[in-house]
């Protein structure tokens, strides 16, 4: 079972996020938990331990929320479902950090480690008009927060080739940030070091 230092339970919005750290996780920990053969896949599939790590991680969460082990198939799009589930499933990583959302209706997750490359980049993921966002609170964690926010836009819709700056237009309305193309709500959440974004249909 996983233990309250490598796995939690955080709340975004009112969509409940499933955390693990796979730095506190051991290989040991996989092979009592997953069957042998996920583990032979990740090896093979995967050169990097820490990309082996994120995929064992999140079916890790998966038979932990779902108390069997659950195959995870992937769209066209990339976009993941599950196979022998009608729930919805989003999943998103960064840094050690695995988190997944299982919920009846269709949500976007997105997860970006606090850092101030994408105050870098803004010109890259945002229009003219949503730098203006960014005018009172120039700082790396607002641009963390509208990356990841599109980010989980993005994961929502699915649909490819969907331009970040083009098709994702985001407005600050009082205090909530929303997606006016696709009528989305964004809710946000800081946790070790990290923005958490969910989208939701408004």
């Amino acid at each position: 079972m996983l233990n309250s230092k490598s796995f939690a339970i955080i709340e975004v919005g009112k969509v409940r996020v499933h955390v693990l750290d796979t730095t506190l996780i051991t290989e040991a920990d996989f092979y009592a938990e997953l069957p042998e053969a996920l583990l032979t896949q990740a090896k093979q599939s995967f050169k990097s331990v820490k990309r082996q790590k994120e995929w064992l991680g999140v079916r890790l969460l998966l038979k932990h929320l779902q108390g069997t082990n659950i195959s995870i198939g992937y769209k066209s799009t990339g976009a993941p479902y599950l196979i022998e589930s009608d729930k919805q499933i989003s999943i998103s990583h960064s840094g050690s950090l695995v988190a997944l959302v299982l919920s009846d209706e269709r949500v976007g997750l997105d997860v970006q480690t606090i850092s101030n490359k994408p105050l870098k980049l803004i010109s890259h993921f945002l229009s003219n008009k949503e730098q203006n966002i960014l005018q009172d609170q120039y700082d790396e964690l607002t641009a963390v927060k509208l990356w990841c926010g599109k980010e989980a836009v993005y994961k929502y819709l699915s649909i490819p080739e969907t331009s970040l700056i083009g098709d994702i237009k985001l407005e600050q309305r009082d205090d909530q940030l929303i997606e006016v193309n696709h009528g989305l709500n964004l809710c946000f959440k800081i946790y070790e070091n990290a923005v958490f974004a969910i989208a939701t249909k408004i």
